[in-house]
């Protein structure tokens, strides 16, 4: 009886190479999970997340900024209304202190506080004015310098409601400038007031001048051009 090997082989062959991937299938579909599976968890990942977008954390920062912006500024203006409430104080203050300095200047028995109002100044203060030598010796005893006589010369301007010149100025601006200059001609030697620099009355006397044609010089620029010493020394121009 003949016998057939090569069908039985390939018999054997074909259920070997059947048997081999069908393994192999398995043992693949054990390692990898589905490919739907992977997306599904990817997505959840994801979106249970904590992280912040980054649009969201640059708002949040820019609203601080605005916020901090917005309280400085308002410090800013709460600063700048209590330096512009002080300077006014400073004002008010050195203009009560030129009154009052000019009333005991130039009046008679007018030492009085000038806030006390117009209601208690005389009303013909010419009767009371001091004459030019009573003035004169109270600018050296009081040591009144030249800032000094220039804010009382700015005031009387001020107080006085009408242009000054040389040729129509206030009888108040005519005795301080007649005194300032009986002070100006004595000598450094005879005058006690170290703090007059000799050249009050010709300084004052140019910028009345220059009122008249409605020029008016601020007391700093005049200032700048003339350095005294309450020693007396000399004058640098």
């Amino acid at each position: 009886m003949r016998k057939y090997y090569l069908p039985g082989a390939i018999a054997f062959a074909i259920l070997s190479g059947t048997s081999g991937g069908f393994i192999h299938h398995a043992s693949n579909s054990r390692r990898s999970p589905p490919t739907s599976d992977t997306s599904i968890f990817g997505d959840i990942a994801r979106s249970d997340g904590t992280e912040r977008p980054p649009d969201a954390v640059v708002d949040d920062d820019a609203l601080l900024l605005l916020n901090e912006a917005r309280r400085l500024r308002a410090q800013a203006n709460e600063l700048q209304i209590q330096l512009d409430r002080e300077k006014e104080d400073r004002v008010r203050r050195q203009r009560e202190k030129v009154d009052s300095l000019i009333d005991a200047l130039l009046f008679h028995g007018m030492n009085y506080n000038s806030t006390q109002g117009d209601e208690a100044r005389p009303r013909s203060k010419q009767q009371l004015l001091h004459t030019e030598e009573q003035v004169a010796n109270l600018l050296i005893s009081k040591r009144i310098n030249y800032d000094i006589v220039s804010q009382m010369f700015d005031r009387i301007c001020e107080l006085s409601n009408r242009p000054q010149s040389v040729d129509s100025c206030s009888p108040l601006l005519s005795l301080l400038l007649d005194a300032a200059c009986k002070v100006d001609c004595l000598e450094r030697e005879d005058n006690p007031n170290k703090r007059w620099n000799h050249r009050v009355e010709r300084d004052l006397r140019k910028r009345l001048f220059l009122l008249g044609y409605g020029i008016r010089i601020e007391n700093g620029e005049d200032d700048r051009h003339r350095a005294r010493s309450i020693t007396g020394e000399k004058d640098y121009l």
